[in-house]
């Protein structure tokens, strides 16, 4: 049987895989890691009205105003834009137990290593970063679309930040400047010897402990255009600082018919719905909690979900002291895979057991309960039980699990129909 690593599959929603804990690094003990992407915008069309009076648009870019060629830009200025991206990106991230979101904007960014003379362009990727309390979700995307009706939301960011060229930087120890050691240009790149994910984290703990101050704002703007049958979403970026007298004016609706006049990116309603609601439905109301399991369960998904599997463990074990009883499979669930991520298997592999003896009372829950047998089979092929493994793969498949079926190929030698 062909050895590769099993990647295991959450209960909920299975994008969320393999949180990777920080290492070597004693001063984000005990601080929150940033989650996965939850999720993503990759293609857009961006529009941008022309000096002569028309549209012109690109994918994944706003194009200049200007109708004339292009072709005297110098370097790479032309596919820069006005703007442009890679991908929009929601992560999650928790800061003195509350919940935030981190909305990451990557793009394609550059510079001239002779600025004076715009010679020798070199192309590099950067990243924005935006750090908003998850509540905000809810205003971005409204339980009730009203099409063909701009508005405006005023995300209050905690903190704000840049990270240039973050594929090709070299950490300076004194946090002095970052050299692109690909074209030897240095300009002031922040500084980093890990993932941005981490430089990220650093900030948002230097923000925590007041060692930086933040006073960058983003609102966001969305347009839902509803035309027959046809529904799209505009949406666009405003960059603005915490200012009382600037926010009012930003937020103002005599400002709203402009939003939209000179440029903004477009894509399907549906992709601007998921991308918000994708995020969203990490978003747990704790204070909803009406009990102390309640709130211990609670608790522990949101650890789970961060990657605390130590906080999340703990917090399943007093939800379960305070109702031993309990018929509801998902809490099994959810121990049991914390329990694997931890590499406690047989523990993991008990509570599988208890949640696939706990059969769902609504129909809406059979499909994560059928997850059990997948998740089981993960545990079981740690411990080195392969034929266990397939059959437990092998019922999820038949159950209509048909993830499974990849692992019934690939680990089991099965021809599947």
């Amino acid at each position: 049987m062909k050895k590769k690593t099993i990647y295991l599959f959450l209960l909920i929603v299975s994008s969320l895989l393999g949180y990777a804990q920080s290492e070597g690094n004693i001063d984000l003990e005990n601080f929150s890691i940033m989650s996965p992407v939850q999720s993503g915008i990759y293609d857009a069309r961006g529009w941008a009205m022309q000096d002569n009076g028309t549209w012109a648009y690109a994918t994944n870019k706003i194009p200049f105003t200007d109708s004339r060629s292009n072709n005297a830009r110098p370097g790479g200025l032309n596919e820069l834009g006005q703007d442009n991206f890679i991908s929009f990106e929601l992560h999650k991230i928790m800061i003195d137990d509350e919940q935030y979101n981190i909305l990451i904007k990557k793009y394609i960014d550059g510079e001239f290593e002779f600025i004076y003379l715009q010679r020798n362009w070199h192309f590099f990727n950067s990243l924005q970063f935006w750090v908003f309390k998850s509540e905000k979700l809810k205003e971005l995307m409204p339980e009730e679309t009203k099409f063909n009706v701009p508005y405006i939301v005023n995300l209050e960011c905690y903190l704000t930040g840049k990270i240039r060229n973050y594929d090709k930087t070299v950490f300076t120890e004194k946090g002095l400047n970052l050299a692109n050691y690909k074209t030897g240009v240095i300009n002031n790149f922040q500084t980093t010897n890990t993932s941005y994910n981490d430089l990220i984290i650093r900030l948002v703990q230097d923000k925590k402990f007041g060692k930086i101050i933040n006073d960058g704002n983003m609102f966001i703007a969305v347009y839902p255009i509803k035309s027959g049958d046809k529904e799209v979403a505009r949406f666009k970026l405003i960059a603005n600082y915490k200012h009382e007298n600037l926010n009012k004016m930003q937020l103002s609706p005599d400002n709203w018919k402009n939003l939209f006049a000179e440029n903004f990116y477009e894509v399907q309603y549906n992709i601007f719905n998921n991308f918000i609601n994708q995020s969203l439905a990490y978003y747990i109301e704790l204070d909803k909690a009406t009990t102390a399991y309640d709130s211990n369960y609670q608790w522990g998904v949101l650890r789970y979900q961060m990657g605390d599997y130590i906080g999340a463990l703990d917090a399943f074990n007093k939800a379960f002291e305070e109702n031993p009883k309990t018929d509801d499979f998902m809490i099994y669930a959810y121990r049991g895979n914390t329990r694997s991520k931890m590499g406690q298997h047989v523990d993991a592999i008990a509570d599988f057991d208890k949640a696939l003896s706990l059969r769902p009372k609504r129909v809406v829950d059979y499909p994560n309960w059928i997850r059990n047998y997948f998740n089981r089979g993960v545990a079981k092929y740690y411990l080195n039980n392969g034929n266990g493994a397939c059959e437990d793969w092998k019922k999820a498949y038949d159950l209509g699990y048909g993830s499974a079926g990849e692992y019934l190929m690939d680990f089991c030698g099965k021809k599947l129909p």
